[in-house]
């Protein structure tokens, strides 16, 4: 099934170290209408672009940064407006009637009825240092028994600023937040990429998996092809009186064994390609189950060589579990910075500064501005100090036990990382090991099996020690290949442990 890649997702040149070099046990021709190969470098660049699980996990970091954007606009000002009715009547005060009265020269009703309309427009925001402010302009149309409902137009402009001194002051504590998300989207980019090295370990070790069933599959039809050989050989002595039945029954008992290995081989080799198409696709079609092979070139025989302290500065480095620790290391102390500054006491200096006039027609009430001799101002101090401040007590000391937790967190981790590392190191040396001996083991299983069959050519054994011999090569060569896969897998999982994986396979990850 084709499926495009997306070029913005993954650099293609992917090419493994100098020291990769090609196992030595040779691979089979394919026939000539098999599959087309798919390499290494062709499954990392599927598993990169339409791998499930990473496409899900590289949203993350998304919406770490749109949650941090929308953090951010808090700062952004807000344009405020407003229209309102407001029609009253109460009676009027002692002062109010004798004032009317006397202005009237006479009795006035003792009823005061007022309609009020009201509209504002303005400006409003908070600045990261923690500074409110409000930029109003407005009108308010007013008529009333006063002017005998004939409307009266006040006009009034300020300028309001509320600056903490104490609690909420600073960009600190104002961009507390902002400052977590972005540490959030550092953590997140790095579980990005411990899901993206998982991927590519899986798919290499999978890789590597599949081409050593793809060659015990080999194996296994190669021990069928002799021992069906066997039985004819031994057929033929017993038709010529120079053999036993009873060896013409071990060899065709050793022929149903070793087809029954050569199932149970392609049943391996079926379950790695499915585990393959899990990991590279996003869709699942089982008509396309027997169509993946894999090429040999990247399955390495020799070990690289690796120094113990250089891998280990690379560990701390590079390895993203590590670093995203690290990062959630720091968050807490973004909280506890800020839990600090909340169990300051309140003390806001507030200021206004505006001008207001009063006229019959809207206009002439904004010029009447200028008829005064000074604004309207006002500047104080508000003070607001808890008589036991709770909240802020118990926020901060959850963020120190938050803190402690973060760093047990980091001591676990690094003593899980240094006992995969020395895991890994070990597995490599004893694969190392288990090549050599691995390879004595075939010779000597040939050799075996080449003594036993002239010696039964002579008559001097039985085919069931010709079988049994050739059943010792066919799972000392199995042995062999399984051997190759673990270095392989081993060498994988310690650049996955440094975090540096990605750089050995030259594959770029990218959100």
């Amino acid at each position: 099934m084709m499926r495009s890649r997306s070029a913005a997702l993954v650099a293609a040149a992917l090419f493994l170290t100098s020291g990769l070099t090609a196992a030595e046990t040779p691979a089979s021709p394919r026939e000539p209408n098999s599959a087309p190969v798919v390499t290494l470098h062709d499954l990392l660049v599927d598993a990169m672009n339409a791998n499930l699980e990473l496409s899900a996990k590289r949203i993350d970091p998304q919406i770490q940064q749109l949650r941090m954007r929308a953090a951010q606009g808090a700062f952004i000002p807000s344009l405020v407006g407003g229209y309102s009715w407001l029609s009253s009547e109460r009676p009027k005060t002692v002062q109010e009637s004798s004032s009317i009265g006397s202005i009237f020269g006479g009795k006035t009703e003792p009823i005061l009825r007022e309609d009020t309309v009201r509209s504002q427009i303005g400006i409003t925001g908070r600045l990261p240092t923690g500074t409110t402010y409000e930029a109003l302009t407005g009108m308010d149309r007013l008529r009333n028994t006063y002017n005998t409902f004939r409307s009266e137009y006040i006009a009034v402009s300020s300028f309001t600023v509320t600056q903490p001194l104490l609690k909420d002051f600073g960009f600190k504590a104002n961009l507390a937040e902002v400052r977590l998300l972005r540490q959030n989207t550092l953590a997140a980019r790095h579980e990005l990429k411990t899901v993206a090295l998982r991927v590519m370990r899986d798919v290499a070790n999978a890789y590597y998996e599949l081409a050593f069933a793809q060659q015990n599959v080999d194996v296994k039809r190669e021990a069928v092809a002799v021992a069906a050989n066997l039985v004819r050989e031994n057929q033929r002595r017993l038709d010529e009186g120079r053999m036993a039945p009873i060896d013409v029954t071990q060899a065709r008992s050793r022929l149903s064994e070793a087809q029954e290995e050569l199932v149970l081989a392609k049943n391996f080799l079926a379950q790695r390609r499915n585990t393959l198409r899990e990991l590279t696709r996003d869709s699942f079609n089982p008509e396309e189950a027997g169509e993946l092979v894999v090429d040999r070139e990247f399955v390495r025989a020799v070990a690289p060589a690796v120094a113990r302290e250089a891998a280990l500065a690379e560990l701390f480095a590079h390895n993203p579990t590590y670093l995203q620790s690290m990062e959630l290391a720091k968050i807490e102390d973004i909280r506890i910075a800020y839990a600090r500054n909340q169990r300051w006491p309140r003390i806001d200096l507030k200021a206004s500064y505006g001008y207001n006039g009063l006229s019959r027609l809207p206009d002439m009430a904004y010029k009447n501005y200028w008829e005064r001799t000074q604004p309207t101002w006002s500047a104080g101090v508000v003070v607001n100090i808890p008589i036991y401040d709770m909240t802020a007590r118990s926020r901060l000391s959850e963020a120190k036990r938050r803190k402690e937790q973060t760093l047990l967190e980091i001591k676990r981790t690094e003593v899980t990382l240094l006992s995969a590392f020395d895991t890994a190191m070990r597995d490599i040396a004893n694969a190392t090991e288990r090549i050599g001996l691995v390879k004595d083991s075939v010779r000597l299983a040939q050799s075996a099996l080449d003594a036993e069959l002239r010696r039964l050519s002579s008559g001097l054994t039985t085919s069931f020690n010709v079988a049994q011999a050739q059943r010792d090569l066919s799972q000392a060569r199995s042995r062999e290949l399984a051997t190759y896969v673990d270095l392989n897998k081993a060498v994988t999982q310690l650049y996955f442990v440094l975090g540096t994986l990605d750089k050995q396979l030259r594959v770029a990850i990218t959100e």
